[in-house]
């Protein structure tokens, strides 16, 4: 499945398990893994209620998430690279439109 590669390369790419990276943990370090998840999708034309379903939170948290990697690619030229990284692997993409 799709999102399920991309969510093992961001765990790969941020050194993160997939259980922390999905669960409700609050911890600091998980943020940038999610955003970058959250704006790589976005970028490959996914809608906030997709990002949401397919991650299992509400649109609007996929709303912050996409405005805070925006935040974080304009401080972090790293953190930028793995959200391209991400957005632009090869895969087929089978979101629902």
């Amino acid at each position: 499945m799709f999102t399920e590669t991309l969510i093992n390369e961001t765990c790969e790419l941020f050194k993160v398990h997939q259980r922390d990276l999905l669960g409700n943990y609050r911890f600091k370090f998980l943020m940038k893994p999610r955003f970058a998840l959250a704006k790589a999708l976005r970028l490959r034309g996914w809608s906030y209620p997709q990002i949401a379903k397919a991650l299992g939170y509400h649109h609007t948290t996929g709303i912050y998430h996409v405005r805070e990697a925006d935040f974080w690619m304009t401080r972090d030229p790293v953190f930028a690279e793995k959200v391209k990284h991400l957005a632009s692997l090869k895969m087929e993409d089978t979101h629902a439109a």
